[in-house]
């Protein structure tokens, strides 16, 4: 955002637009993030951080939305006070957890006001633990106008001091096909030659075992399960190539984004509202996270996924809806990042299409299922497809591009997130940080958000879900550490 031609006014950018109109009442688009200190920050020290490394740096931390004659603009603030988006607050003696819950849910339900530039840092002390050690923590509310979750995240590392920078650290997970730097012609060709001799061979040797599968004794309601199920047929078709099909796959991969129906019923389906409840499971060694994956051939992304799936199916279970399979949205940045963020922040990051079985108590098929599941979507190049219908949704009308969004976000359950933070310990004002936690707003009629993040060796997931279908997102982080121990133990 150069603000060198017009320093008053910018024009916000036809995808950045996107979600500043998505907010809704019981579904807002923020970006929310939590830090954990074991001393609290100096809070002089933390509003001038705020200062230097936010407003400063990134024009758009002192500007409001606002929509002029020639469309909608980020213009700047003139009545921009710090002390209207830093603040602090300080618990009453004996407030603990609970409390801190009570405080972060309610900022998923309090909008942002376009009086003002949309975000907010709150310095929280005096929370009381469980074994009575006192900690802070830093709550932020990041609107998703102003930057995707990824880049959100890197806002938030750019807050603070890292011990030592290894190689790789504060990087976005690589899914996907990067935009820039594409094959040849030539080499596309070729792939595409390769991959069509692939699924002819595997639609030869299919068509030989049809008559011996119809034989089998589950044949024929696997066939009844096609004709009742018609998307299911993606996976049969994409099941006879090769997992490294790109052509395959990619063509898949769309058409399931694009058939899928509605997000299957379940407990927790419905109309979400206005209360949103959050919780979360901190301090998963990441160590021990390697070494499941290490038993059973997965990778540390596998791992965490399998231990999702388990948590959900006991939690379904537990409220008589199970069901064989989820579908999430996966959020994956399209444009590699550095330390050096761009000055207009914005967004630049893809949706994934995910299918999650649920109900597989074998570590080893559920580490199967999922590996085959993320090979097909890595072999694609279903992130750049997906940016374009992003694309084409962010420049229909408004009301086209509302009612094309929700009908995409109701094809999953909610949003979730995988993302590598800083391998060595950071500190905010010169106060380390123990523990990170980030959550990724929900749209349409998604109930549920859970963000997987990585820091100092340790991995945390924070859950978001909304308060009237899902009152209890407690349960759910009491499962997901009780599967990961269960998975711990088969290592």
């Amino acid at each position: 955002m150069s603000a060198s031609a017009n320093p008053a006014t910018v024009p916000i950018p036809a995808a950045d637009q996107t979600w500043l109109h998505m907010d809704r009442a019981n579904n807002l688009m923020h970006v929310h993030g939590l830090m954990r200190f074991a001393e609290t920050p100096d809070w002089d020290a933390v509003r001038a951080v705020v200062q230097e490394r936010l407003v400063d740096k990134f024009p758009v931390f002192s500007m409001r939305p606002r929509k002029s004659a020639d469309g909608w603009v980020w213009e700047k603030d003139p009545d921009f006070d710090l002390d209207r988006h830093v603040h602090h607050v300080r618990m009453p003696e004996g407030h603990g957890i609970e409390q801190l819950r009570e405080h972060v849910s309610k900022g998923f339900a309090e909008a942002l006001t376009s009086d003002k530039a949309l975000w907010e840092v709150d310095l929280i002390e005096g929370v009381e633990g469980p074994d009575g050690e006192v900690s802070s923590y830093v709550f932020t509310r990041f609107h998703h106008a102003m930057a995707d979750g990824i880049r959100t995240v890197q806002l938030l590392l750019s807050l603070c001091d890292i011990e030592a920078k290894g190689e790789g650290d504060a990087q976005p997970p690589k899914v996907g096909r990067s935009l820039a730097g594409g094959p040849s012609l030539g080499a596309a060709l070729r792939r595409t030659t390769k991959d069509v001799a692939d699924l002819a061979v595997g639609v030869s040797s299919g068509l030989l075992r049809l008559p011996v599968e119809m034989l089998k004794p589950k044949g024929f309601y696997k066939s009844l399960d096609l004709a009742v199920h018609p998307s299911r047929l993606i996976d049969l078709v994409a099941g006879l190539a090769d997992e490294s099909n790109a052509t395959v796959n990619t063509l898949a991969e769309t058409a399931r984004l694009a058939f899928a129906p509605r997000s299957v019923e379940t407990s927790w389906s419905g109309t979400p509202g206005v209360e949103k409840r959050v919780d979360w499971v901190t301090d998963l060694p990441l160590k021990q996270v390697k070494s499941i994956g290490r038993r059973h051939d997965a990778t540390v992304n596998d791992v965490l996924l399998a231990t999702v799936s388990r948590a959900l199916s006991r939690y379904l279970m537990e409220h008589g809806r199970m069901v064989d399979e989820i579908s999430w949205l996966v959020p994956v940045s399209l444009q590699p990042m550095d330390s050096n963020l761009p000055e207009s922040l914005g967004n630049h990051f893809s949706l994934v299409f995910l299918p999650m079985p649920l109900g597989i108590e074998s570590p080893t098929e559920l580490f199967a299922a999922l590996r085959s599941r993320m090979n097909r979507i890595k072999n694609s190049a279903e992130p750049v497809v997906s940016f374009g219908l992003q694309w084409l949704v962010a420049e229909s009308p408004q009301i086209v591009a509302s009612r094309l969004t929700n009908l995409f976000a109701n094809k999953g359950v909610g949003v979730l997130t995988n993302v590598p933070g800083p391998k060595a310990p950071m500190s905010l004002a010169g106060t380390p940080i123990t523990s990170v936690l980030g959550w990724a707003p929900t749209s349409g009629d998604q109930p549920l958000s859970l963000c997987i993040f990585s820091y100092n060796g340790q991995v945390s997931m924070g859950i978001a879900a909304d308060g009237g279908l899902i009152p209890d997102p407690g349960r759910i982080a009491d499962l997901i550490r009780e599967e990961f121990e269960v998975l711990a133990a088969s290592a």
